[in-house]
């Protein structure tokens, strides 16, 4: 990245610290010995966290005033003159360009392929905590980047790197819903972060997921992938291995907290809206079912019983102390919307006015593309069998995003994709079931005496329009990325670039044997890894029937492609006219415009 992409020709030190907001200098990236370097390594010995980068606002404060004080020759008080008359670079700005260089934003953050997160001075009593434990004096956490074929438990930083980012203000807890309490749980770490204070690239939060019924590692990291080629909104992922004071905690995917600065990168100035995660709790699974009052009431009440919004099946995320946007009032429409309500007609979700009035209340194609991925991928742990496990976020229009709550516009947002690629427990070969009828393939779930209620999805699917845009994604999933050479592609061999290769010895770690139980609390052997990781194999482990991830793709490839085949005599391949860029759509205007 170079200054003149994203500044003007001078700087205050407001704009300087915008420029490099969410982004982190890593200060051993400058030049040894060079005078970048050398103000970069003051900046973090006086107002620096002991890491190797500066991230806060007090840095960035800091190292403006030296570069004015010590490096720019401009005179004008309170900037940086970037470019002299003839607008080339002056020497303020090619350090300012060095430390743009230097710098890393998230995309470059989960690029990488492996990180050592290591907590210490962590008390024994808290190494379970269900509910957040506030770092006691002396603990502190840190991070940096690992070579993932280190046999190393704890891998100390890279002498050319150091310790990437360090804190000593921050919470952990244990995560999970059925997984809270198993051997291996997942973690969340919270920074508690003023704005612009100990955030890591603009992060608050970090994912750490245990992938405790994944015996290959890999499936949480091949299912992002697809969203993110699908154009759907989803979390960024990379791999971690996780110390606690000596301890070796194991292997753990490390994914992206949808969050403020997520709605931020992805809706831009639309970030103010109601953010929904869903859960099975208070009113039962999130199944965007229709509710109404004996008085015929259907406004938002009716879609939470609990006081608190913790113990709510749909958990507002954002403005939960806003009177005017946490009465769930833009959900209840959504949902009226949806299921068709206001419209009349045995055959009414397969009209104009459906179709008109769902396009402007959510993102339905990016909705439509999820459908794609996820019926492929087997995911039933989310809005398909469960129904949980997913987020809406209401942004308003593009122009009004002060009106999100009087014209709300939806879109889809997944979570949780460590139960997919043939990981079964109800005697259910996902491989196999209906691309258009769905339920049908949740019926053992729900020991054959009901399904799902999932009805977005099936009055999505009652639309010609829709389907066929639905069928032309996903026979265009089955020619891209999602086929087993690309998903072998992917996955790779022992010694190749492939995900296997990432994670394998991180994996191995956990045991000292290859049929010994993993220290960690992995509930698979070494062995069992390899077995399923590598070479593929079907694996049953206690009730679970666990396909090997290409074996299961194979599966899915050819009965999809049939499937297809026959449904194409009414809707035709193409016909939907679609061309999938792998971009999310951008935000529609409101047709009343801007106040």
């Amino acid at each position: 990245m170079t200054y003149q992409n994203i500044m003007e020709n001078t700087l205050n030190k407001k704009q300087f610290w915008k420029m490099f907001k969410g982004r982190a200098i890593i200060v051993t990236a400058l030049r040894q010995g060079g005078q970048s370097r050398d103000i970069a390594n003051r900046v973090n010995h006086t107002e620096g966290r002991g890491d190797a980068s500066l991230r806060t606002k007090a840095e960035y404060s800091a190292l403006f005033d030296l570069l004015h004080e010590e490096v720019d020759t401009g005179n004008v008080k309170g900037v940086l003159t970037l470019q002299d008359n003839n607008g080339n670079l002056t020497e303020v700005g090619t350090q300012v360009q060095r430390y743009l260089e230097a710098s890393q934003d998230k995309d470059d953050f989960f690029n990488y392929e492996m990180y050592m997160v290591h907590i210490t001075g962590w008390p024994q009593e808290y190494f379970r905590p269900v509910e957040p434990v506030n770092s006691p004096p002396g603990a502190q956490f840190g991070f940096w980047k690992t070579d993932p074929k280190s046999n190393l438990h704890i891998a100390p930083p890279p002498d050319s790197e150091g310790i990437l980012f360090i804190t000593e203000d921050f919470s952990v807890r244990n995560s999970g819903n059925l997984t809270l309490h198993v051997p291996k749980p997942s973690w969340k770490l919270n920074f508690k972060a003023e704005d612009g204070e100990d955030r890591i690239l603009g992060m608050s939060r970090l994912n750490l997921k245990a992938m405790y019924n994944d015996p290959s590692q890999m499936r949480e990291a091949l299912a992002w992938y697809l969203f993110d080629q699908a154009g759907v909104p989803s979390s960024r992922h990379t791999f971690a291995k996780l110390g606690i004071n000596d301890i070796y905690m194991g292997l753990f995917s490390l994914i992206e907290q949808v969050d403020k600065q997520f709605l931020k990168e992805h809706f831009g100035k639309n970030d103010e809206g109601n953010l929904y995660k869903a859960y099975w709790d208070d009113i039962g699974p999130a199944s965007l079912e229709y509710r109404q009052s004996d008085d015929g009431d259907d406004s938002g009440c009716q879609y939470f019983k609990a006081a608190n919004i913790d113990n709510r099946t749909y958990r507002l995320k954002t403005n939960e102390n806003d009177p005017k946007a946490n009465n769930y009032d833009d959900l209840a429409k959504f949902i009226r919307i949806i299921n068709g309500v206001q419209l009349r007609g045995n055959n009414k979700f397969n009209t104009a006015k459906y179709q008109e009035a769902v396009t402007n209340i959510m993102n339905v194609k990016a909705f439509l593309r999820w459908m794609g991925v996820n019926i492929l991928l087997g995911g039933w742990d989310n809005y398909y069998a469960t129904p949980a496990n997913y987020y809406l976020y209401n942004s308003g229009k593009k122009g009004t995003q002060d009106k999100f709550m009087a014209e709300p516009y939806f879109t889809w947002i997944p979570w949780d994709y460590d139960n997919s690629f043939g990981i079964d427990y109800f005697d259910t070969q996902w491989q196999y079931n209906d691309i258009i009828d769905w339920v049908s393939g949740t019926r053992n779930y729900y020991r054959g005496k009901d399904t799902a209620k999932i009805p977005l999805v099936e009055n999505l699917l009652k639309n010609d329009e829709f389907k066929q845009y639905y069928l032309d994604y996903l026979e265009y999933l089955l020619d891209t990325d999602f086929n087993p050479a690309a998903i072998i592609a992917a996955i790779g061999v022992e010694g190749g670039n492939g995900l296997w290769d990432r994670v394998r010895y991180a994996a191995y770690l956990a045991s000292d044997t290859p049929l010994g139980l993993p220290h960690t609390g992995r509930q698979f052997t070494n062995h069992e890894v390899y077995r399923h990781g590598c070479k593929q194999q079907t694996l049953s482990h206690g009730n679970a029937h666990i396909e090997g991830i290409i074996h299961y793709v194979r599966m899915r490839y050819d009965n999809a492609h049939q499937q297809l085949a026959k449904l194409r005599q009414k809707y035709p391949k193409g016909a939907s006219g679609a061309s999938f860029s792998g971009e999310m759509e951008t935000l529609p205007k409101a047709e009343s415009g801007p106040n």
